[in-house]
Formats: structure tokens, C-alpha cells, sequence
């Protein structure tokens, strides 16, 4: 008998912080036309404050209507606030490590719960602390895997948007 080894290849992780939601949308559109295998969340803040549950409740289906559309009907949805950023809602499958709760309190709510997870998921100490500067200063973040490399692909989009 004989057995072969099949190699798989590792999925590439890229994070882009973007200051408009055009962009985001024309990046999700190029990457489902690209990757059907890709797997995105994007995450961004809502205010600086700690949103009430009546308010938070009417925000979210909203939201969640909005980002079904764009990312899927199984997509995944999450709400925290962080005392650093503010409140953050977050979509996609990432989204279940930042509402992990540890002892009560969802990871993306602890104060080094953020900077960890994007450590974790593979950006470097400046990387990861210009992120979450962009994020504090209400730019969308997207985290995503995809099964094959794909160079440059926010400028892609931006050199089709301008023709």
C-alpha cells in the first residue's frame, strides 16, 4: 500500500483599514469575484460611548440587514464596547473571537483584548497598533483569508474606481 502526502496550502491572512464604506464594498465585490473561497470580517466603530440596549437592538438589526447583503445571509454579527475605541461592531467569521467572553467580558471589551486578537491573527506590534489608531478614528478594518494570494488588491480596486 502506498501513501501520499498531500500538501495544503496555508490560507493567506491580509487586514486593511479603510476611511469609507464605497471602499469596503468595492473591495468585498472584488474579492467574492476573485476568491469564492474567501472568508472576510470587517469591523468598525459606532461611537465613542457605550451604546443603551433599546438603541443597540434597533442599530443592530439594521446593521445586520445592511451586512447580510453585502457578505451573506450566514454571516456573523457582534457588538462590544472598548474603552479605548468606543463601541465596535464586528461582522463575519472572525467575529467570534472578539465576543469570546473571558470571565464575563467579551475579549474585544478588555483593553489588551484587541491588540492580542491582532497579534494573534498575525499582524506585528505596528501593525497592530496603527490598526487600532485607524479603527479609533472610525475607519472600517477588514480582516480576511483567502486560499490564494492576491497582491495588492486594495489598489485594484482604487485604479478601477477612478476609470
Amino acid at each position: 500500500m502506498e501513501t501520499k502526502s498531500i500538501k495544503k496550502e496555508e490560507p493567506y491572512v491580509f487586514f486593511y483599514t479603510m476611511a469609507q464604506l464605497s471602499y469596503v464594498e468595492k473591495w468585498v465585490d472584488f474579492l467574492t469575484k476573485n476568491d469564492s473561497d474567501s472568508h472576510l470580517t470587517i469591523m468598525f466603530k459606532l461611537g465613542q460611548q457605550n451604546l443603551d440596549d433599546v438603541f443597540v437592538a434597533d442599530l443592530k438589526l439594521k446593521l445586520e440587514n445592511y451586512w447580510q447583503k453585502i457578505l451573506g445571509p450566514m454571516t456573523e454579527f457582534g457588538l462590544f464596547y472598548n474603552p479605548d475605541i468606543g463601541s465596535v461592531f464586528i461582522t463575519g467569521p472572525y467575529t467570534g473571537l472578539f465576543v469570546q467572553e473571558v470571565n464575563g467580558k467579551k475579549l474585544g471589551a478588555l483593553p489588551e483584548g484587541l491588540y492580542g486578537i491582532l497579534r494573534g491573527l498575525g499582524l506585528n506590534s505596528k501593525e497592530t497598533s496603527n490598526t487600532l489608531e485607524k479603527l479609533t478614528e472610525g475607519q472600517y478594518l477588514i480582516l480576511g483569508r483567502t486560499s490564494t494570494i492576491i497582491k495588492n488588491p486594495f489598489e485594484t480596486v482604487e485604479i478601477q474606481e477612478l476609470t
